[in-house]
């Protein structure tokens, strides 16, 4: 069980605390929303399934100053790994967010934020209202998102993410290729069945390398599992091998391994999130924004984790360069010690919606991003081109 050393991260005020500050006029004159559907380049496979599409929301807050913010709400189709899906987003941000937010002055986003503080659930639509909303702060106030937030590195060292193949062959080719690109963390999606041989498969292949095994949800209990065999491969975790409300046989697990058990499904909220650690479900978080309810509400899940000692890193969830954009600069602060997942646009799509998007560089790790906004210079004509449905405030 972990007990809080302290209420803020040793050495001052919290990045929370320092984002909750941030002063700037927002008056939101227009949203619009853009449904987009990109195609995969390859078909990805976890423990909930196989996609070979995604389709994307995009928020364009424009501010009575003519200023454009960009935000991405990067959903599921159906609701497995999070309550949120494309449709539930699409409904949230036109009926529940955009009247509380169109045509009202807010003096920085954490204050836009405060307007749905009554709302429960549908993360993803808050999270990309606030990002556009901090994209439109950036430009005005002329600083980065990572400055603006108390970043503390230009790189964010970043590992891959490989999903269930149909065979070994295929998956340790990939991984070939990946690793020799530079990526220095190797995490492997597994489920009953494709768990231990190929997690001993890779480790022997990569020795040395970082290795962690994600079971998305997919294992149904504390003895339905190859805890002990995965435990023997000195990984760097199991990421959410249990139900994302299963803490108590999260903590039982944990109780029972060496390896630390990640929570990614388990961090739905900052309280939430304090509940696990205090049971001792997991000893490290991934923090993915959009899961977690925004940027400041993954900021509080970051200083609860620093004053805790227990590290972070950042997730993703197949967004384009627009959502990639925010997640670099979070993954900027202080506690994310971990490599993130964060790879670039072009694994999953022919062309990203930013230009020039990003890569990663032979050390492992990719720039955090320097330009204004959402980092990165939106190309509202491929936006266009890959828009299936919008819906404008006016």
């Amino acid at each position: 069980m972990i007990e809080p050393a302290s209420a803020a991260p040793a050495g001052g005020t919290s990045v929370a605390a320092l984002a909750r500050q941030v002063r700037v006029s927002i008056r939101v004159r227009r949203l619009v929303l853009h449904s987009v559907e990109l195609p995969l380049v390859s078909s990805f496979r976890t423990a909930y399934g196989t996609t070979t599409g995604k389709r994307s929301i995009l928020v364009r807050l424009e501010d009575a100053e003519g200023v454009v913010g960009w935000g991405e709400a990067a959903g599921a189709e159906v609701p497995t790994y999070a309550p949120d899906t494309h449709d539930s987003t699409w409904y949230a941000l036109t009926k529940l967010l955009a009247p509380r937010v169109v045509g009202r002055d807010f003096d920085g986003p954490a204050a836009l934020v405060e307007s749905w503080a009554a709302l429960q659930g549908y993360h993803w639509s808050m999270h990309a209202l606030e990002c556009a909303a901090w994209a439109v702060a950036s430009q005005k106030l002329g600083r980065p998102l990572s400055r603006l937030w108390g970043g503390v590195r230009e790189a964010v060292p970043v590992g891959e993410s490989f999903g269930i193949k149909d065979t070994l062959a295929e998956l340790l080719g990939e991984m070939e290729r990946r690793v020799s690109e530079g990526y220095c963390r190797i995490k492997v999606k597994i489920e009953p069945g494709w768990d231990v041989d190929v997690m001993r498969a890779v480790a022997a292949r990569f020795p040395g390398l970082p290795l962690s095994a994600d079971g998305n949800c997919g294992y149904t209990g504390v003895r339905d599992g190859p805890w002990p065999e995965l435990d023997a491969l000195g990984l760097l975790m199991i990421e959410q091998p249990l139900a994302g409300d299963a803490l108590c046989d999260l903590a039982d697990l944990q109780a029972s391994l060496r390896t630390p058990i990640c929570l990614d499904e388990s961090s739905s909220s900052p309280e939430i999130t304090r509940a696990a650690l205090r049971l001792g479900s997991g000893r490290i978080v991934n923090i993915k924004p959009a899961r977690i309810g925004g940027i400041v509400a993954s900021m509080d899940v970051h200083d609860l984790c620093q004053s805790l000692s227990v590290p972070v890193w950042c997730g993703g969830m197949l967004e384009t360069g627009i959502g990639r954009g925010f997640n670099l600069a979070l993954a900027s602060l202080p506690n994310f010690t971990l490599p993130a997942d964060m790879s670039p646009a072009k694994i999953f799509y022919a062309e990203d919606l930013v230009d020039p998007t990003f890569d990663i560089r032979k050390d492992g790790t990719i720039p955090v991003p320097e330009d204004l906004g959402c980092g990165f210079h939106v190309q509202e004509d491929r936006i266009e081109r890959y828009t299936v449905a919008t819906w404008s405030s006016d």
